[in-house]
């Protein structure tokens, strides 16, 4: 009986480990590939999953880690991880269904669809929603100045009526790229409108039970059960600490899904189970903006060359949950990456898969040394830089060095220079670089990318502005929410119902600036007699939100 059961367990690794290393790829990619994800294994903490994909068949599958840190769950190929971002595809795929059988156009009107929204300074499109050009302000500013935390239970309702009721954007639509939740929990809603299903009814219905993903669901209901869900956490010292996610929005982030699913949502784009070659070319096709430049964001996915191939990819966060998708669709080749602890990465797992099993495809690219630079050489990269309203960053030479300050800060971080041209690593966030431009730079922080413009700051002191003229309490109808200006101790700090106190600082006359990402900046009006009438708050991503004066202290 021993002499069986140890043949029946010889069996079935050698049927697994067949299976890892099936076709071109050999057993040592395999201990690569095992190699690589081991690099992240938190001790005896939260963990990760991933599937790896081609033409169809899976190359290899790995998880490790907990799924649940109190039960000491470990995670298994059904753990279900919430992705984040990675939601938006399913979104726009949807909208595209619904084009494909004329029932829309992405080039519609929003107003159309939802015509609440007439009353928007500019008209956009389904189309500028979905590649981040419509100016749309951000969900996570507006729910923060609203006083409503991450943490809290936020629905999909409550989020588009908040959405609904705005009447401002950051930028005329078209104008620049800017990445915003808001498009696609509207283009959710607009989704729900037209099939006269919940979102994700739709998506169930019509995405997932065709291509097979049992374990995946958008999550509106509060009260729905998912069945081997991990928990998110967050590491703090040298204790990971639970982070809830209560917030039941969808469109943007909400969904929740296995590495393995996942894997064969990225399957479809070559199989076309569901939707069509042509559906799956909208969505990659790379945007233009009103200038007529090319942005590498499509519909849901982003593309760039890496080592000579093309990628198509979108990365998710939220909570503490971390993932990514990418795709080399030359080589029908796929990775799928789910995490749950807040500093997982899953970058240089993604990319390092491909370094392994299409290595013998990729474009060797010779290895260029930095250039060194004086300090007199580095004093055309130095000022101070607005990236966002309210965030300011000083950048300063010295010791033949460039180095990083936040505004007003005394600690600085320094930046190594890369082979790339006026470029320096920002050593703080794996695959982050900052590149400099002649009156700016451009942040890279991962996959993301922000503008910043140089600028000259002449903030004056407290003592030469007049308080009394901007304390009291602001109303916004866009918000349904108040803030009160008061004078604490000689300096203006905003207070709020559901908010902390903020202290802010002058930059400008009439104009202050926070700590606060979500009221990074405040800017009082005045009419033509001088009176304050009312004042423009903004966040990282929602500018100029109007707040009417209604009274004085």
């Amino acid at each position: 009986m021993k002499q069986l059961l140890f043949l029946s367990i010889i069996t079935q690794l050698f049927f697994i480990t067949s299976f890892k290393a099936d076709g071109q790829n050999s057993a040592y990619s395999i201990q690569r590939a095992d190699h690589l994800v081991h690099a992240h294994q938190q001790n005896q903490g939260p963990g990760l999953a991933i599937t790896v994909r081609q033409n169809g068949r899976v190359l290899y599958k790995q998880q490790q880690g907990f799924a649940n840190l109190e039960h000491r769950i470990p995670v298994s190929d059904s753990t279900v991880f919430l992705v984040g971002s990675i939601s938006k595809q399913f979104t726009t795929f949807s909208i595209l269904l619904l084009e494909q059988e004329g029932k829309l156009s992405i080039d519609d009107q929003v107003s159309k669809h939802l015509p609440e929204l007439k009353s928007l300074e500019y008209p956009i499109t389904l189309r500028q929603l979905a590649n981040h050009t419509s100016g749309f302000r951000n969900t996570y500013d507006l729910n923060n100045l609203r006083g409503r935390k991450d943490e809290e239970l936020i629905g999909q309702k409550e989020m588009v009526a908040s959405l609904l009721r705005q009447k401002g954007l950051n930028f005329r639509p078209g104008e620049r790229f800017q990445y915003s939740n808001s498009g696609y929990v509207l283009l959710a809603e607009i989704v729900s409108r037209i099939s006269g299903l919940s979102f994700s009814d739709f998506v169930e219905e019509r995405l997932l039970t065709p291509l097979g993903m049992r374990n995946t669901q958008f999550l509106e209901d509060p009260g729905t059960l998912v069945i081997n869900k991990a928990d998110s956490y967050i590491k703090r010292g040298d204790a990971y600490h639970y982070i809830p996610m209560n917030r039941r929005i969808v469109g943007s982030t909400g969904l929740y899904t296995t590495s393995e699913d996942l894997s064969k949502w990225a399957n479809n784009y070559d199989q076309h189970l569901v939707g069509s070659a042509v559906l799956s070319a909208k969505m990659v096709q790379p945007s233009l903006l009103n200038s007529g430049n090319q942005i590498p964001y499509g519909l849901g996915v982003e593309t760039k060359m890496y080592k000579g191939v093309k990628v198509e990819f979108h990365g998710g966060g939220d909570a503490g949950f971390r993932a990514y998708l990418l795709r080399v669709p030359a080589h029908n080749f796929s990775v799928a990456v789910t995490g749950n602890y807040e500093s997982f990465n899953p970058l240089n797992i993604a990319y390092g898969m491909i370094d392994i099993f299409l290595a013998e495809s990729l474009k060797k690219e010779p290895k260029l040394a930095p250039p060194t630079y004086t300090t007199k050489e580095l004093e055309r990269f130095t000022g101070v830089y607005q990236v966002f309203p309210g965030l300011y960053i000083t950048t300063l030479a010295q010791n033949d060095t460039l180095y990083f300050q936040a505004y007003g800060s005394e600690s600085t971080l320094a930046l190594p220079p890369l082979a790339e041209q006026q470029a320096f690593e920002f050593p703080d966030r794996p695959h982050s670089k900052i590149v400099f431009s002649d009156n700016g730079f451009r942040w890279h922080f991962s996959d993301f990318s922000y503008p910043a413009q140089k600028v000259t700051l002449s903030p004056p002191n407290y003592g030469e502005i007049s308080l009394h003229d901007l304390v009291g309490t602001y109303n916004s109808e866009e918000l349904e929410t108040s803030y009160s200006f008061v004078e604490q101790n000689g300096t203006l700090v905003a207070t709020h119902a559901l908010n902390p106190d903020i202290t802010l600082r002058p930059i400008a006359q009439d104009a202050f600036i926070s700590d606060q990402s979500y009221l990074g900046r405040v800017e009082f009006i005045r009419d033509n007699s001088g009176k304050v009438t009312h004042c423009l708050l903004s966040g990282q991503t929602a500018f100029d939100l109007h707040f009417e004066k209604m009274t004085s202290q």
